[in-house]
C-alpha cells in the first residue's frame, strides 16, 4: 500500500513521543534502537498481535524516508505495519484515521492565518536598535528611572559590541485582535470546520457541534470568542478568578462569553470540574482535555517556524500556560530529530541545536504581568522544566542554558521603559521576555557574541487590557 511519506513519518513521530511521555523511554535519535522499542511496546500493548519487527521498520521504511531521494512523495508500506502504528497510537485501524488528510504535511504547509490575508511570516520581527539607543542614552539626553538608567549603563559598558541588528523583536501585536492569542484562535476554528466535515461525511448523523470551555484571564476567551461569533459557532463558556476587574467580565459578557466567575487560587482544576462549573458537562474543555491534545500542540507552530527560521542563538518568550513556549522548544527538537523537514523549516540545525530557548513567568498575584499568574505556575514552571526542557538539553536539542525563569518585577518595569521608548505595542506581560533578557544580561547569566542574535518575542496587547 503506498501513502505518503509524511503522513508515515507523523504516526512514526508521534510514536516518538508516546514512548517518551507514556512509557518513560528515552533516544537520542531515531536509530535501531528506538525502532526495536516500538515494536517491542507495539507488541506487547497488542497482547502479540502485531509481530512486527523493528529492523524492517527502521531499515525498509524509516531509511527510505530519511534519503528522500525518491521522485515522489510516496512509499509503500505493508498494511499491517501501518495498522500497527494505528493502533499502538489511536487503537483504531489506520483506514478509520483517515491518513491522507489530517496526518498529511501537504495541507499544513499552506498558509491560513490571518483569514483575510494569509502568509508566511504572519508578523513582523523588527530590529530594536540599541546603539541608538545607546547614544542617545549616554548623551544624558534621555529620561528613564533610575533603576532603568543603572541597568542601561551596566548594559552597554558589559556589552559595548551591541549592534542595531544584535536584538529582535517578534511583534505579535498587528494580529487582528493584537496578540498571539489569535492563532490559537484560528486552530480551535479549525477544529471545528473539521468536526463538521466528519459529521457531514458520516451518514444519517446530523450535524452537533459541542460547546468549548476555558479557563482565561482575558484576552484567550476575547480571541476565541471572536472567532466563534464571526463563524456562527457555539459561544464560548469562561472560568474566570472573581477578583479581575469587573469591567473585565461584564466586557466579556458583551461579546457572548458565557462567564463564571470562581476563586481560581482555591485549588488546581481538572478538565471535568472545569466543565461542571461553566455549566457545560456535554462540552469540551480547551485548557487541559485529552480531546485537545492535539490541537494544542499546534496552537503556536507557525510561529515557532517564524522564528526558528531566523536562526537565532536566544529565544525569549513570555511563559503563562506555557503553550507558546511548549510549542517553540518542541516543534525546534522535532526538526533536529528529523530527516524529512517541514517544507515549513529551513533553520540552521548547527545553529538552533545550540539555541537556547528562554521563559519568562511570573508566580506574584499582584504583579503587573496579570496574564502571566497563576497560583499554580510553580508547579507548571517546575514540569516544564523537568519533563520537556532538561531531557531537551541531554538529548543536545537546544542550548544548556535553556530554562522557565522568574522575571522579578523591576525588571519588567525596566522592559516597559525600554519598549516604550522604541514604540512597542505591548502590555506587561507581553513584553516579559524583554525583562528577562535584561535581567539575565544584569546578573551576568547571558554570554553573547558579536555576531550573535537574540529575539523578544512580544505577544502583544489586547483590547481585554483596558480592562485588567
Amino acid at each position: 500500500m503506498k501513502v505518503r511519506s509524511a503522513d508515515l513519518y507523523r504516526l512514526i513521530e508521534e510514536s516518538w513521543d508516546k514512548l517518551h511521555s507514556e512509557h518513560g523511554e528515552s533516544f537520542k535519535s531515531m536509530n535501531q534502537n528506538f525502532f526495536d522499542k516500538l515494536a517491542t511496546h507495539i507488541q506487547k500493548d497488542s497482547m502479540n498481535k502485531y509481530k512486527l519487527k523493528g529492523a524492517t521498520l527502521y531499515k525498509q521504511y524509516f531509511l527510505k524516508i530519511k534519503d528522500g531521494s525518491s521522485q515522489t512523495d510516496f512509499i509503500g508500506v505493508t498494511p499491517m505495519y501501518l495498522s500497527a502504528l494505528s493502533y499502538f497510537l489511536y487503537k483504531r485501524p489506520f483506514e478509520e484515521i483517515d491518513i491522507n488528510q489530517p496526518l498529511s504535511e501537504i495541507e499544513e504547509e499552506v498558509p491560513e492565518f490571518p483569514s483575510y490575508h494569509a502568509s508566511f511570516p504572519s508578523t513582523p520581527t523588527i530590529p530594536l536598535q540599541m546603539n541608538s539607543l545607546k547614544n542617545i542614552f549616554l548623551k544624558s539626553k534621555l529620561t528613564f528611572s533610575a533603576d532603568t538608567s543603572r541597568l542601561l549603563k551596566t548594559f552597554f559598558k558589559n556589552f559595548n559590541f551591541i549592534t542595531d541588528t544584535t536584538i529582535w523583536c517578534k511583534d505579535e501585536s498587528i494580529n487582528p485582535n493584537g496578540t498571539h492569542k489569535d492563532r490559537m484562535a484560528w486552530e480551535i476554528y479549525l477544529w471545528y470546520e473539521n468536526e463538521i466535515k466528519k459529521q457531514m461525511n458520516t451518514p444519517g448523523k446530523k450535524i452537533s457541534l459541542k460547546s468549548l470551555s476555558l479557563i482565561s484571564s482575558g484576552s484567550a476567551a476575547y480571541s476565541v470568542q471572536k472567532v466563534l461569533k464571526n463563524r456562527g459557532l457555539p459561544n464560548l463558556h469562561v472560568l474566570i478568578d472573581r477578583h479581575v476587574n469587573k469591567k473585565l467580565i461584564k466586557f466579556l459578557k458583551e461579546q457572548d462569553c458565557k462567564v463564571f466567575p470562581i476563586d481560581l487560587d482555591e485549588k488546581e482544576l481538572s478538565s471535568n470540574e472545569i466543565l461542571k462549573l461553566t455549566d457545560n458537562i456535554a462540552g469540551v474543555d480547551l485548557t487541559y482535555s485529552p480531546e485537545f491534545k492535539e490541537s494544542r500542540k499546534v496552537y503556536y507552530d507557525w510561529l515557532s517556524y517564524e522564528v526558528l527560521n531566523q536562526n537565532p542563538n536566544w529565544v525569549f518568550t513570555p511563559f503563562g500556560t506555557g503553550d507558546l513556549y511548549k510549542n517553540i522548544i518542541i516543534r525546534n527538537s522535532k526538526e533536529m530529530d528529523k530527516k524529512v523537514f517541514s517544507k515549513r523549516f529551513f533553520g540552521d540545525k548547527k545553529i538552533l541545536t545550540q539555541c537556547n530557548f528562554m521563559g519568562a513567568a511570573s508566580n506574584r498575584k499582584k504583579s503587573k504581568m496579570k496574564m502571566l499568574y497563576s497560583a499554580f505556575q510553580n508547579k507548571t514552571i517546575k514540569n516544564v522544566n523537568d519533563k520537556i526542557v532538561f531531557p531537551l538539553i541531554e538529548k543536545q536539542n537546544c542550548g544548556n542554558n535553556s530554562k522557565v525563569l522568574i522575571l522579578e518585577e523591576k525588571y519588567i518595569n525596566s522592559a516597559i521603559e525600554i519598549a516604550e521608548y522604541f514604540n512597542i505595542t505591548f502590555e506587561p506581560s507581553g513584553i516579559s521576555g524583554l525583562g528577562l533578557f535584561f535581567q539575565m544580561a544584569d546578573q551576568r547569566q547571558i554570554e553573547l557574541n558579536q555576531h550573535d542574535k537574540v529575539i523578544i518575542i512580544n505577544t502583544g496587547k489586547s483590547i481585554v487590557s483596558n480592562y485588567c
